[in-house]
């Protein structure tokens, strides 16, 4: 795997745009709903779709306009379960737009971890989002899962999508590796290096026609109600 750590302002900028085309893409797919000859639409939705990503479009390019010189990344404590819902929340239209069920499997206690919550909440939405292409419409199952084991605060994300073969999952986090029609192939090169500058340890398992699922560990600071 390759961990190169993104920290250069260019090279975080690089990221930032690649993130703009995750919202892009919701808008193209309400395009075509809304095209749809067959189907009885509400336009009001997919209007209000639309304009939802394009405010996450405005809010990445704000976020570009604050990029942190080298050396002054802040790491933070948050709670797993405000993190995911936050990142869930990112991609929930495109959820809608291909009817995929989620199921929130979350522990008890709400871990607390150390991380920088701008590229944490961009790793875990291009994971969710990954997730989501790789499921068929009105088929796909999402489940989020939380655990807290001997002081680690896990996260898993896990898909019924098409999976990934052996080949390509030692592949998975090369810069500019893609099986995706389009794609640039830098999102999870991306959520790789950004994980680990919140010092997360990261296990993906997949099996081709059955699904995949990331593992997240971080070292817990503390329980939510200690």
């Amino acid at each position: 795997m390759d961990t190169r750590a993104i920290e250069e302002p260019n090279q975080f900028a690089s990221a930032l745009a690649h993130e703009v085309r995750n919202p892009l893409a919701t808008i193209n797919l309400a395009v075509q709903m809304l095209k749809s000859p067959t189907k009885v639409l509400d336009h009001r939705l997919y209007l209000d779709i639309i304009m939802k990503a394009s405010g996450q479009i405005n809010d990445l390019i704000t976020d570009l306009l604050k990029i942190p010189q080298p050396g002054e990344m802040q790491l933070e404590k948050y709670t797993m379960h405000q993190l995911l819902d936050e990142a869930l929340a990112l991609t929930e239209d495109r959820i809608l737009l291909k009817n995929i069920t989620v199921r929130k499997d979350y522990s008890t206690l709400d871990c607390r971890i150390l991380v920088n919550k701008q590229k944490i909440k961009i790793a875990l939405v291009n994971i969710i989002i990954n997730a989501i292409d790789a499921m068929l419409p009105e088929k796909g199952k999402l489940k989020l899962i939380t655990r807290s084991i001997n002081g680690k605060c896990i996260i898993e994300i896990e898909d019924n999508g098409i999976g990934i073969s052996k080949e390509n999952l030692n592949h998975l986090f090369m810069p500019y590796f893609t099986n995706k029609a389009g794609g640039m192939g830098l999102g999870l090169s991306t959520t790789i290096d950004f994980l680990k500058a919140s010092h997360a340890m990261v296990d993906v398992q997949s099996q081709e026609g059955r699904g995949t699922r990331f593992i997240l560990s971080f070292e817990g600071i503390q329980q939510s109600g200690e």
